[in-house]
């Protein structure tokens, strides 16, 4: 996913602070992972969603459709896009590239989201996971409680991983008594 870095570096340094076309830039003013297609598949998905409630189609099938037309949208957008800086000489995956490089290198070698208190993080995770149980055996089992609380615990298990992940544990220097 970007994460594995190389020994050799074929493709040149991209500078995170140079507007690139197609991607969106932060308020820092650094281009940011999140491409313009995301951007748009997602209002893409509310639209259909929007319009299918007007034909009050049946809640399943709008946001199947829904998720699958936002899908479709970016993912089309998003091959365009690629094809259009390969097309120009530039890596598709450079940014990406450059944004996990600079943030292992600001966060001691890790990669991932290092939260100021970690614990705080895992606390979040755990309290997901509980309401994830709590919501699938005191309500009504359907499918759309078990997406709830797959969803639910999924979420919790990235808070519990990425603070766990975060946390520094350093051993306490002995006593000098």
């Amino acid at each position: 996913m970007g994460n594995e870095g190389s020994a050799d570096q074929t493709e040149p340094e991209h500078d995170p602070y140079a507007r690139r076309p197609g991607y969106v830039t932060s308020i820092d003013g650094r281009t940011d992972r999140t491409t313009k297609a995301a951007a748009i598949g997602v209002g893409a998905g509310l639209v259909t969603s929007f319009v299918l409630g007007f034909f009050q189609a049946i809640d399943w099938v709008a946001w199947l459709v829904s998720i699958s037309v936002g899908v479709a949208v970016w993912l089309v957008l998003r091959a365009r896009q690629r094809r259009r800086d390969r097309r120009e000489g530039r890596s598709p995956a450079a940014v990406a590239t450059a944004r996990d490089r600079a943030i292992a290198d600001a966060n001691g070698g890790r990669r991932f989201f290092v939260a100021p208190n970690p614990v705080v993080v895992i606390v979040m995770g755990g309290i997901f996971i509980a309401l994830a149980m709590v919501t699938l055996v005191l309500g009504s089992v359907s499918v759309i409680a078990v997406i709830r609380t797959v969803v639910l615990v999924g979420s919790g298990a990235y808070f519990v991983v990425q603070g766990i992940g975060t946390l520094v544990v350093r051993r306490r220097p002995p006593d000098p008594r």
